[in-house]
Formats: C-alpha cells, structure tokens, sequence
C-alpha cells in the first residue's frame, strides 16, 4: 500500500485529526503491508477500521488520477508548503485536498462569512470592504455558499485579487451547483478551493462545522457580514474567537433579522 494510498483511507475515516492523524499515517507507511492489527496498533476503534478498509480499488484508482491532474494537490501537514496559522490550531486537518494555487494557502488572509438571504445592505457593505482589502493584497476566504460568501469571493475577483473557497464537501463535485463556474473562476485568478474530505463526499450538513474550523484557522481574522444567531457564520466566528484570531462585524441595520448575530457578538465581547 503506497503512501498516498494510506492518507486516502486515512481521510475516509473522516475523524482522525491533527497529530494523531499525523502519527498514525507515519506509523502505517513504516509497515510493509497494513493489516487490521497495524490499525489496531495504532488505536483505531473497529468502525474506525472499517471505514479505512471499505475504500475500493476504484475509490482510490480514482481518487489517484484525480491528484494526476495538473493544479491538482494532496497537502500534508508535514509539507513546507502546509500553511504554519492552520497547522497551529489543535485539530488542524493533516491532509487537505487543495485545487490550484497551493502557495496561496500561506498568504494573509481575511474570512469573510455571512447570511445566505443578505439585505442590499450588507452585500453592499460587504462587497465595499472585500473589494478594498482585495486591492490591498489580502486574500479573501470564504466558504463558496448562498449569500455573503459568493459576494466576497466575487468581489476579490472584481479586484483581480485571490480568494480561497473552503468546501463542506469533496472537491470531485462542486456544491452548490450553481457556483461551478465561480468555483472554476476562482481556481482560473490564481485562487484555490480546499477540502479535508474525501474526494466523492457530498455536502452533509454536519461537514460545514468542520469546514467552519478551516476557514478561520487559515486566516488573521474573521468578518461576519450579517447573520442569524443560530448559523453557520457565528460557529466560524466563535472557531476564530477559539482560535486567537480577531473578528469583526458588520451587524446591518438595528432590527434586521441578519443583524441579531453580529450584535450577539459585541454583546459577548467577541470584537
């Protein structure tokens, strides 16, 4: 079993994280072969070993020949390239599946996250401060959905600046559908869309917390543009709290639905 085979089934166990999974791949690459006493040895719980043995030959013919593709990467944590902000939070993902520019994952980096039914007002405000910090050389990153997160990385765009979309899903297929070509736009400014889950894994609604973890860790701060206090943007606002990094709002008009979130967050202390 090749080493790049053992991440493959590594990541389709879908809960191993940070230095454990870490030692865990360098303890089975050592083995000449892997058998269920090597994952034994190693502490995988039977479901555990399980999922990492359900993985068919065509899963992996298939997967390989997708990172056969040019611009397409397999990023360890023990690479050079992997970014330092990310691999210092506590359950950094081991190995990511990155499409496009690798480089781009060490650069400074603002998340923007927000309502996917934002008012006029914060996808204007929201697109003036993407547009701006875009100019500026910062890299905008988000998470590719409805709502905010398209403004934002359209917005760098605009600029002719970098965005990183982070996916809730695996990279074989892009969710939703009608970002396909937002997503190949990204990819075609010198951008870079990012998952730590198996290739063919569709968008289940308990990826987009992990998901969630990434964005804030691969940036310097967080900017909630308008958001409902129980959504998908304050989970990523409270990782980058978590995390050590800033966050900041743009809370929307007194009274909007939207802006419950980001007035939650000043209320907490959290900016």
């Amino acid at each position: 079993m090749s080493p790049t085979e053992i991440w493959l089934r590594l990541i389709k166990v879908n809960d191993l994280y940070g230095d454990r999974m870490q030692n865990i791949a360098d303890a089975l690459i050592r083995e000449a072969t892997v058998t269920l006493k090597n994952l034994r040895d190693v502490e995988l719980t039977a479901k555990q070993a399980a999922r990492f043995f359900s993985m068919t030959a065509q899963e992996v013919s298939e997967s390989e020949h997708w990172l056969s593709q040019p611009d397409n990467h397999l990023l360890l944590a023990s690479s050079p390239l992997y970014p330092t902000a990310l691999r210092a939070i506590s359950d950094y993902p081991a190995a990511l599946f990155v499409r496009g520019n690798l480089s781009l994952l060490s650069s400074d980096q603002l998340a923007v996250v927000g309502s996917r039914s934002f008012s006029w007002y914060g996808e204007r405000w929201g697109r003036v401060f993407c547009e701006a910090f875009a100019q500026q050389g910062v890299t905008i990153t988000s998470g590719l959905a409805l709502g905010i997160d398209a403004v934002a990385h359209r917005s760098a765009l605009r600029m002719a600046g970098k965005t990183i979309a982070v996916l809730g899903n695996g990279l074989s297929h892009i969710y939703p559908h009608r970002h396909r070509q937002l997503a190949d736009d990204i990819v075609a400014s010198g951008g870079a869309l990012v998952s730590e889950f198996p290739l063919a894994m569709t968008p289940l609604p308990h990826n987009f917390p992990r998901r969630n973890r990434i964005i804030s860790g691969l940036s310097r701060g967080v900017l909630v543009v308008e958001a409902a206090l129980k959504s998908g943007s304050l989970v990523t606002a409270r990782c980058a709290a978590d995390q050590g990094r800033e966050v900041y709002a743009i809370p929307g008009p007194l009274g909007n639905p939207g802006s419950e979130g980001p007035h939650w967050l000043i209320q907490q202390g959290a900016i």
